[in-house]
This record gives structure tokens, sequence and C-alpha cells, in this order.
């Protein structure tokens, strides 16, 4: 049970369409509703505070406040964490989140579909999730979201629903609206539901917020702190993290039996299900396995082991310590890996992913692997689908 109350606030302000939802276990008390253009940071106290006062709620007797997590306008996203930040600061409340795609999703009416939030990403891009809901209305994660252009949309939707045989495909959210007869030519009947066309719903992520169902339907965990969901890392943020990497050197070496006490260390780190050492030292021994190790500043930054069998192999494990991630180090991985298929006959990789691990099958997607299956409860701590993945290496080439 939350914290004093159950009365909390919804800040929805990740597009220029903002909403502010005060909601009771009774029901949503007041709601306010603007356009705000660029004028988040003038604009939403004022709201906040038009929405508690017509409300009759005190600022310091909210039990919760959820803001949206994004994916959306940055400004937006990032004003609208502060502002609910600071209000739960004040009050002693709980501060919850949802992404705007995991709050279209779970609000969707649909049955039995691929339902495909669409969330504006500036010019003609397009923020898109992709979520199962089963018969009942049951929403669960089926695929990392992305931001494509939107004539890319059809061919990424074609991707995600080859897993779902003979379930329809439904778009909702304002990227629906503002692409209603691309989605409909390719897919008719995708947008008769006009579910959120005109902007996102405080009251959505209010309900989206508390659910607390974990990453495997798309949301944060019960009692875990929510993070921004950004799915595109901001410039400036890039540019840093090369300064910061790019002058160390990185050395890729094998896999030696003495590396496995810091691996199962890394896999304490990284995985919620780490491999033992026993596991790695079992892997090891195989004579089929590939193993190599990167080295960064005197200590292992990362490693890769796969299992070979041509003209097959089994990418079994990719890891990178926090704080070296998203520097090089799984690329060069990688280009190791399909060099040694090449040479060794392999003409197909696969591997599974968390349905929830964005960043994994991002590297993955650039690096050429694409959608082949669904596994339903692949995962057990805590239990989530995996995605499986392949890539095709040409005979004549690494």
């Amino acid at each position: 049970m939350l914290a004093r109350s159950m009365t909390g606030l919804a800040i929805e302000a990740a597009t220029e369409h903002v909403e502010i939802a005060v909601v009771s276990p009774d029901g949503v008390l007041a709601h306010r509703v603007e356009d705000v253009g660029h004028g988040h940071t003038r604009r939403l106290t004022a709201l906040v505070t038009e929405a508690l006062d017509a409300a009759g709620v005190r600022p310091r007797s909210l039990g919760w406040v959820a803001a949206d997590l994004g994916p959306g306008s940055f400004t937006g996203v990032r004003v609208g964490l502060a502002t609910a930040s600071a209000f739960a600061l004040a009050a002693g409340a709980k501060q919850l989140g949802a992404s705007s795609l995991a709050s279209l999703a779970h609000a969707s009416p649909s049955r039995r579909a691929l339902v495909v939030p669409l969330v504006g990403a500036g010019r003609r891009d397009v923020y898109a999730g992709f979520f199962r809901a089963d018969v009942r209305g049951g929403v669960t994660l089926l695929a990392a979201p992305r931001v494509l252009p939107a004539d890319a949309v059809a061919e990424a939707v074609a991707e995600v629903h080859a897993l779902l045989p003979g379930f329809a495909v439904r778009f909702v959210g304002p990227g629906a609206g503002r692409e209603r007869e691309r989605l409909e030519a390719a897919y008719p009947t995708s947008t008769a539901q006009a579910f959120r066309h005109d902007g996102l719903s405080a009251i959505d992520l209010a309900q989206a917020a508390r659910l607390g169902l974990g990453a495997g339907a798309g949301l944060p965990a019960a009692g875990r702190e929510a993070e921004p969901v950004y799915v595109r890392s901001a410039q400036a943020e890039e540019r840093v993290r090369h300064l910061a990497t790019g002058s160390v050197p990185l050395a890729i070496r094998d896999f030696v039996p003495g590396d496995i006490p810091a691996a199962a260390a890394i896999e304490q780190q990284v995985f919620s299900d780490p491999w033992s050492e026993a596991f790695f030292r079992s892997l090891l021994a195989a004579p089929a396995t590939w193993a190599r190790v990167a080295e960064r500043d005197g200590g292992i930054a990362g490693y890769g082991i796969a299992v070979m069998r041509p003209p097959l192999a089994d990418l079994e494990n990719l890891a990178v310590i926090p704080a070296q991630r998203r520097a090089g180090i799984a690329n060069a991985l990688l280009a190791e890996l399909f060099e040694a298929c090449g040479a060794a006959g392999v003409r197909e990789i696969a591997l599974e992913v968390r349905v929830s691990n964005t960043a994994a099958q991002a590297l993955y997607r650039a690096h050429g692997f694409r959608l082949a299956g669904l596994r339903r409860g692949y995962y057990r701590h805590p239990v989530e689908d995996a995605l499986l993945m392949v890539r095709k290496i040409a005979a004549d080439s690494p």
C-alpha cells in the first residue's frame, strides 16, 4: 500500500499535449488538459496547482506521483519527471512512472492483437512500441521500442507480426492518428479503434504506473525506481561518452579458465539470472565453444561466448560492464565472432534476448540480426518472454 494515502497525481507531459489528473480510490477528482507547445517549463507547475486546487487535495497529502517516462519530447519528459520529483519529495510520496508506449498499450481495448503504440518523434519519425494483447486483453511486451521514419513502420510491424500468426494489428496513440492513411493502406482497419489519436492520457498513465507488473509487461517493477525511456540518446551524451572512452585502448583475447571468477562477478552485476562459475567451466571445456574477453584499462570490460556447430552457431552470452557500455566493446566482440563463424563455415548465428532488453536488441539489430521467433516464459528470474534473433552469414564473407 502506498504511503499515507492512495490519492495521487499523474503528470502526462511527454508531448505538447499535456494532461494532469488527480486520482483517488473512488476515481478521478480533477483533470486538466492543455496543448502547451514548447511551454512545458512555463505551464506545467501551474496546471498541477490548478488540478490539485480543483480536487481539494493538498500537495502534502499525496501518496503517489506518476510521470510519463517517455519516449516523447526530451524537454517534456525531463520537465515532467522533474516536476513529479519535486511534488513527491515535498509530500514524502512514492514516485511512479510508465512509458508513453506502455500506458497506451495497457489502456487499449484491443484483444488478440499486436498492439503498436505510436508517438511522434519529431519531423516524420515516430516512436513505436510492440505489445501482445491476449484474448482477455492482458498485455505483455513483445519487443523493444524503436524510433522509425513513418514510412518504415509497416515493414517493422511486418517483422514483429510474423511472431503472432492469426493476431490482428492495432495501431494506437497520437502517432497513429497522424499517420492513419498510411497505416490503413498497409493494414486495413488497424486504426479503426481511433484510440488516443488526440493525445496521451494522464488517466492511462495513472493506471499503468500503479500496475507494478514489471519489465515483461513493459513497465517498471513494483518497488523499483523508474528510469526515463528515451529510445535514442541525446547527441551531446553520445559525444561525451566517446570522448571519455575513445582514447583508452581495447584488447580482445581468448577467455581462459583464470577469467572465470571475474566473469562470474560481472554476471552477478549485469544479469538477473547469472551464470555460475561451474557453468562457465563446462562451456570452456567443450570443444565447440568460442570464447573471448575484452580488456580495457587493466581489467575485463566484457566477454562473449558462442557454441559453433557449423553451419549453425548459438551466441550464448555477451556481457559488458555498465561503466563501459556503448563504448565499442560489444561491437568488437561481435566482429571477432562473425570472423570466426565465417572461417568455421557457420552460415547462421542465433541468440535469445529478453523482450525488455532494449539495448541488446538495438545492438543486435545494428549488426544484422532479425526477429525469428518468440519463446514464452523462457527466462525465469524474473519470468519473461525471449525473442529469438538470427543473422545470416554469406559463404564468401565473415
